[in-house]
């Protein structure tokens, strides 16, 4: 088998992956009232995003052979997928709320975010989303509801239960620090941490290919795996907190611009 082979016929959709799909467009239409909003560009990207995910050769190959495809699934369904889509969703009607009530509700969805990667890594776990088509079904769903609940006071459609961008800042980067140890232990753990990812089962042939061919060994497998929770996730946080500084200098113009009375003044005088 050769990287052109590989990568043009491992894709494996299925009937669940399909009804997913179908349900997430059924549900975006919903709540969109039929109209195409202005934000659909953020909604074709999650797809796209899901798609890679799901039904492209990573999945593939996280199911059955690299631990690092099955690293890059994981940030796909996190750290990808949750906040395209909650960009994409529509604003919705503002129905009140204290700063002090989104912060403590942002408490224990940090903690999903985060605990999303830390739990489906543990050895247990891990091996056995592998092995099992149902838990790693239970996965699947589980990561892209921990990474929404994570993603929710980040870019929630409604305003007012957001947390202010001083405090998203502070929420992404200690998000990015946990990542990061994980990443770190990963990348330098002396033992396998998923074993399954050693002698994994060739079902398409390819493993000549993976081990030869692109040299990936279990140990450097699962190094390139732990970089890529260490580098590659944080550059996502990173984008999120500059977005989220974007929205501070913005709020803050916005606020001098409504308390500053010399533009009305100008504005009047002409």
């Amino acid at each position: 088998m050769t990287t052109a082979t590989l990568l043009f016929t491992a894709w494996n959709g299925g009937a669940v992956v399909t009804a997913m799909f179908i349900a997430a467009v059924g549900a975006y239409a919903l709540l969109s009232r039929g109209q195409l909003p202005a934000r659909v560009g953020y909604f074709g990207a999650a797809i796209l995003a899901l798609v890679l995910a799901l039904a492209s050769p990573i999945a593939v190959l996280a199911r059955d052979y690299l631990f690092s495809a099955h690293m890059l699934q994981h940030l796909l369904l996190v750290l990808v997928v949750p906040p395209l889509a909650l960009l994409s969703l529509p604003a919705m009607e503002s129905q009140g709320g204290s700063a002090r009530a989104v912060a403590r509700l942002a408490v224990p969805q940090w903690g999903l975010g985060v605990g999303a990667m830390w739990l489906w890594h543990a050895p247990t776990l891990c091996n056995a989303a592998s092995r099992s088509l149902v838990v790693n079904g239970l996965q699947t769903l589980s990561l892209l509801a921990m990474g929404t609940a994570f993603w929710w006071p980040v870019f929630g459609p409604r305003a007012e239960r957001r947390l202010a961008p001083l405090g998203a800042m502070v929420y992404l980067f200690s998000a990015c620090v946990a990542c990061t140890v994980l990443g770190v232990f990963v990348t330098f753990s002396p033992v396998a941490v998923c074993s399954v990812y050693i002698h994994p089962v060739d079902r398409l042939g390819a493993l000549s290919l993976l081990r030869g061919g692109w040299g990936l060994t279990p140990e450097a497998d699962q190094e390139i795996g732990g970089l890529m929770m260490w580098v590659p996730a944080c550059l996502v946080y990173a984008v999120a907190i500059l977005s989220m500084l974007r929205r501070y200098y913005r709020e803050d113009t916005l606020a001098v611009t409504a308390t500053d009375p010399m533009p009305r003044l100008a504005k009047e005088e002409a």
